[in-house]
């Protein structure tokens, strides 16, 4: 994810904002995006196999030294996520103590406890083994560590009661292979297998404290571009250039505070009769393509002196970069861009939808540092990771839409943070599968 200086000064209002973005400001909330591994791990969690067994407090330092110091010549599997020692009263409710269980006789008697999602119950009382209070119950390994017989013979080590056949018994037990990603998924995974630490970063995606400072930096203007972004896609659509899909960059790192570099609608019907609009359009006047070419008019004229670049409304041009309404050509001619950027990078763009899988790319390599948009394209979309099924296509397919996640990629070379705004009173498109 691209780097972003703080400020010296209090940022101040965007300069349009005393007029026009408060006269459009949307009502909603940001719910920041998963990571495709964050939603993967929520739907598909892996698990693996592990041993537990009650052990007397008092032996608790003993018994962890023995089989760790025995399981450290094996490949061990990390589970430094889950606790090795917990009180009766903190385990799930279908691990909570069974007085019926025996100790199995041998591996084929293994009792295995499968996961529920049921919620914790009655918690008892703390009694050990043939009279013996206080008792822990201890998570020893992953069953592919070592064998059964091997841990029974580790524990008789320490407690001879094993060996006698009057100790508890062994068992086998569903855990989560992977780290929780957050506070919640830590307390679901503590109900349904065994009690679990979440240890406040996330190994699936951008920090958590990352997300909450940016958050809270963009969320009381977010309504403001939104509501510019709706009104840039309905003026391109009522002229019928284009689809009611709006876009609008911001730079942040103005030192007049927040500034609306360019906006867009989307035009890919521009130039084109209405006998003949049928497809897709013309992809390249998607509005973040617009966008994007428009700030690339203005790097260009940066480079080469000037202050704005010059409007040629009268030739022809296949990609639309140049302003296309009254309100486009008001923030074009009026917006300037600080000397010495390379493309988007760090800029904020705001949209109306999702955008499709080419508008994601082209976001990536534009280098933009954060992306919010407004309705999700679970069909189309580039952004989402979640899977969403059960939507019907305007040909009749009902298959799933995978999530692609892109805006933050291991395997891609940039990352950067991204946002739905849930906003109730914006009209979705009629077309679900419409590329936006």
């Amino acid at each position: 994810m691209g780097s972003r200086s703080d400020a010296e000064s209090p940022q101040q209002p965007d300069r349009l904002s005393d007029g026009l973005l408060k006269t459009l400001t949307r009502s909603g909330c940001l719910i920041a995006l998963r990571t495709k591994a964050e939603a993967k791990l929520l739907n598909d969690v892996q698990t693996t196999e592990a041993y537990i067994t009650e052990i007397p407090l008092k032996s608790a330092s003993a018994v962890l030294k023995t089989v760790d110091s025995a399981i450290r010549e094996f490949e061990p599997i990390n589970l430094n996520h889950l606790r090795r020692l917990v009180k009766p009263e903190h385990l799930p409710s279908h691990l909570q103590k069974d007085e019926d269980k025996e100790r199995p006789k041998s591996l084929g008697d293994i009792v295995v406890d499968p996961p529920r999602s049921t919620g914790v119950g009655a918690t008892n009382p703390v009694t050990g083994f043939n009279g013996q209070p206080p008792i822990l119950h201890f998570l020893a390994c992953a069953t592919s560590v070592i064998s059964y017989e091997h841990l029974q013979s580790l524990l008789s080590i320490v407690l001879p009661s094993l060996a006698s056949g009057l100790g508890p018994c062994v068992r086998i037990i569903k855990v989560p292979l992977t780290s929780p990603a957050s506070h919640d998924q830590a307390e679901k995974f503590s109900r349904q297998y065994w009690p679990t630490v979440y240890k406040g970063g996330n190994p699936f995606g951008p920090h958590p404290s990352i997300f909450a400072r940016a958050t809270e930096e963009i969320q009381h203007q977010a309504g403001d571009y939104m509501g510019l972004a709706m009104r840039a896609g309905r003026a391109t659509s009522s002229e019928g250039k284009g689809e009611p899909i709006g876009a609008v960059i911001v730079d942040r790192s103005c030192s007049k505070g927040p500034t609306v570099v360019v906006v867009a609608g989307d035009a890919r019907w521009n130039n084109i009769a209405k006998s003949e609009e049928s497809g897709s359009g013309n992809v390249m006047a998607h509005a973040v393509m617009r966008a994007i070419g428009m700030v690339a008019k203005k790097r260009l004229a940066l480079a080469n002196g000037l202050q704005a670049p010059a409007m040629d409304g009268e030739q022809p041009n296949l990609f639309n970069d140049e302003p296309l309404t009254p309100l486009e050509r008001d923030v074009y001619s009026r917006a300037i861009l600080a000397p010495g950027g390379y493309l988007c990078r760090d800029f904020e763009l705001y949209l109306t939808h999702e955008p499709c899988l080419m508008c994601s790319m082209a976001i990536l390599h534009s280098r933009f540092g954060r992306v919010v948009f407004g309705q999700r394209m679970p069909r189309t979309g580039g952004l989402t990771a979640d899977i969403v099924g059960g939507i019907t296509s305007c040909t009749g397919d009902s298959a799933p839409r995978s999530g692609y996640g892109l805006w933050w990629c291991p395997e891609l070379n940039w990352k950067y943070l991204a946002w739905s705004f849930d906003d109730p009173s914006q009209t979705a498109l009629s077309e679900r599968d419409i590329h936006a």
